[in-house]
């Protein structure tokens, strides 16, 4: 598998084919099309029957337009997922109509987008073989570019050859207002965090969920948007109720001039686990953390914490993430909720609600750490990785060495964190296959 960190280019090119059946929109909007991010062909195809490779593929580009356009709003701002709706929005494939489309997904989290491409498997029994494998990271404002660029020509191709079908003409132009409008990007941006199409969410679920934007932050409530979908709204009573009674007091030194430091040092225009990187080795050398393992009595006295909150916590738990509360005005002060029982869980949590302190905006009261994989979620957890294992110290104390089931382990154990941790920073660097991750 090929991969790049971010790409500079994203386009959709085509070349219109001569096309003997099928309807006028069919035979005027055929097309051979090529997908291309930063020099990489995600539509690079094999057809077996001719025995010959070509860049592109064969299909009606009204129909991919039409994909695009459909699922515009959920392919721009939802993150992650594993269901069948979310597939249908994020693969290519689902654009259907019988052609042969690429293994390839479009993954955001707000700020940039992954094309997650695949190769066809070698046994295919399919006239076609796909043969691109690569993941790239296109800015989220170039993906916007580039699909639009795409549809408005198609659009206009499908205006001048086959005008009795405006359907695609007029869900576009619809969109475009709606993208002009402040109040209504608000409303289809939340939507599809929680993981509807557009009109699709349960009645009245958006404006309650607006409504509490006062309250904790416009942010907060797109995290738990994208990480509890309908229930959202349970999830904010219960944290602005139970969790928030249990929470305790602890302290993030050196809050404000951390701030002031990360905004000058760290560029906005990295992705969100080099930005983590970059922002938790500040946070160590601003509070004189020797290099190696934070033991948990280091953690307890620089977060002026009670020491058995990390070593003992709470054997049941209750609620479904850890959460931060900042006070009025902000400062160095939070109050920290955990819903983990383990050590190790919970030193990982608190060293998210510290990272997301330092990087949500002012405005957001309340801190969210989910499961979900937005920018925001992917700061804090790859902050939390490198703050409390650095990679470095890492690489050192494994001295070299393939890092087997057991070295990990160990390594594990010296730097007091799961071995999940251990083998995420191993793949993230590239000395562990992903495929470790599933194992």
């Amino acid at each position: 598998m090929e991969a790049i960190i971010l790409s500079d280019s994203f386009h959709i090119t085509f070349d219109w084919l001569p096309r003997d059946y099928g309807n006028e929109l069919d035979r005027s909007t055929f097309a051979a099309m090529e997908i291309r991010i930063n020099g990489l062909v995600a539509t690079e195809v094999e057809d077996l029957w001719a025995k010959t490779v070509r860049s592109t593929l064969r299909a009606s580009a009204h129909d991919l337009a039409l994909w695009f356009a459909s699922n515009w709003w959920r392919l721009r701002w939802e993150p992650e997922g594993s269901s069948p709706s979310w597939k249908m929005s994020h693969r290519v494939g689902a654009a259907g109509a019988g052609y042969a489309w690429p293994d390839l997904s479009f993954i955001s989290d707000g700020k940039v987008v992954l094309a997650h491409c695949r190769q066809t498997s070698a046994a295919t029994a399919d006239p076609v073989r796909f043969l691109s494998d690569f993941d790239a990271f296109i800015p989220a404002g170039m993906f916007e570019r580039g699909v639009d660029d795409f549809i408005g020509a198609v659009v206009e191709r499908v205006d001048s050859e086959a005008r009795a079908h405006p359907y695609l003409r007029e869900m576009w132009e619809e969109i475009l207002e709606e993208r002009g409008d402040p109040e209504s990007t608000a409303e289809r941006k939340l939507e599809a965090m929680l993981g509807f199409d557009s009109d699709d969410s349960p009645d009245g679920l958006i404006d309650r969920l607006r409504a509490q934007a006062g309250v904790v932050g416009a942010g907060v409530i797109e995290e738990v948007a994208a990480a509890a979908s309908s229930a959202a709204l349970g999830w904010l009573e219960f944290l602005s109720g139970e969790a928030q009674s249990k929470a305790v007091a602890a302290t993030i030194p050196d809050y404000r001039s951390l701030c002031r430091e990360l905004q000058q040092n760290v560029d906005p225009t990295q992705l969100p686990w080099q930005q983590a990187v970059r922002a938790a080795g500040a946070v160590r050398r601003k509070w004189n953390l020797e290099r190696g393992p934070i033991s948990s009595l280091t953690l307890s006295e620089l977060f002026g914490l009670p020491k058995e909150i990390l070593t003992d916590p709470t054997p049941e738990p209750s609620g479904p993430i850890s959460a931060g509360y900042r006070g009025i005005g902000g400062g160095d002060h939070i109050r920290v909720f955990f819903n983990k029982k383990h050590p190790t869980a919970v030193r990982f949590a608190l060293s998210r609600l510290a990272a997301d302190h330092l990087y949500a905006e002012s405005q957001d009261r309340l801190l969210p750490a989910t499961d979900t994989k937005t920018a925001r979620q992917k700061f804090q957890r790859a902050f939390a990785q490198e703050f409390l294992c650095p990679f470095e110290d890492l690489m050192e104390y494994l001295g070299g060495k393939t890092p087997t089931d057991d070295l990990i382990e160990e390594a594990s154990l010296h730097f007091d964190v799961s071995s999940l941790l251990t083998k995420s920073a191993l793949v993230n660097r590239g000395k562990l296959d992903r495929n470790v991750l599933d194992m």
